[in-house]
């Protein structure tokens, strides 16, 4: 049997959409692409949690599909400036240190003999002592000079001191002679004026405290101690005040330390 061109072609055709259709159906299902965080998940699940699928048909393992990792770029270098050239200085040449001076040697000293060396040693000990001495002399006199001066000071003194008690002693003699012969003519006439009072008989005697003025007035009569006898007393007053003004002595520190208040015992009897 001839098959014509046309029928050639038809069965051609048939046969391609054939394979199209088997092509179609029994290529397996592509998937998108999962995103890498899903991608990551579904490789670091373990096996023992995936479930069998309810499907009765096994479904077509999915291969993860790797990711290629992107490359770093690379970063041109960067070109350092030339560094400048440092001229190093030469250095300066070492001066010579100025040459030290040299100490000089003592000139060396020729031994004496030893005869002159024992001469000035006695000539130095002499002149030593002789000052020593000297000076202990001038020590001396000048101790004595003032022992001299001190004993004729402590003498002079003793003597000041012996003239003043001669003559506090010369004035205390007179005064006590003065205040004896004022104290009797004081007495004297205070008697003289002192009038008995009648029916008084016996030694009676009365103590009294007379306070006068410069110039002998009688400022106060006081009886200290009573005779017993009120009448005596009283006469013994009345004779004070009629002897009015009494004697006393001129000199004013004789009369307030010893006349300026009296102390009398009056006995008229004596």
């Amino acid at each position: 049997m001839k098959l014509s061109l046309p029928n050639i072609l038809l069965s051609l055709l048939l046969h391609g959409v054939v394979l199209a259709l088997f092509w179609v159906y029994a290529k397996p299902a592509s998937l998108p692409e999962p995103p890498k965080v899903m991608q990551a998940i579904l490789m670091s699940a373990p096996a023992a949690i995936a479930a069998p699928s309810p499907i009765a048909e096994e479904a077509p393992q999915i291969q993860p599909v790797e990711t290629p990792k992107p490359q770093p770029t690379p970063q041109p270098k960067k070109l350092l400036p030339p560094k400048p050239e440092v001229k190093i200085a030469p250095k300066p040449s070492p001066q010579p240190e100025p040459a030290k001076p040299q100490p000089s040697l003592p000139t060396p000293v020729k031994p004496k003999p030893v005869i002159e060396a024992i001469d000035e040693e006695l000539e130095a000990v002499e002149r030593e002592t002789k000052r020593l001495a000297e000076e202990q002399a001038e020590a001396r006199r000048k101790r004595d000079a003032e022992a001299r001066q001190k004993a004729l000071a402590d003498a002079l003194k003793a003597e000041a001191d012996a003239i003043a008690a001669e003559a506090a002693l010369e004035r205390s003699r007179l005064m006590s002679a003065q205040i004896g012969q004022f104290q009797m003519a004081i007495n004297r006439k205070i008697k003289n004026n002192w009038r008995r009072p009648a029916g008084v008989t016996g030694k009676l005697i009365t103590e009294l405290r007379i306070t006068l003025l410069p110039g002998g007035e009688v400022a106060s009569v006081v009886v200290v101690k009573s005779s017993g006898s009120d009448a005596f007393d009283e006469s013994a007053k009345d004779a004070v005040n009629r002897a009015n003004p009494l004697p006393v002595p001129s000199d004013a520190v004789l009369f307030r330390e010893q006349f300026k208040v009296l102390l009398l015992k009056f006995k008229p009897e004596e």
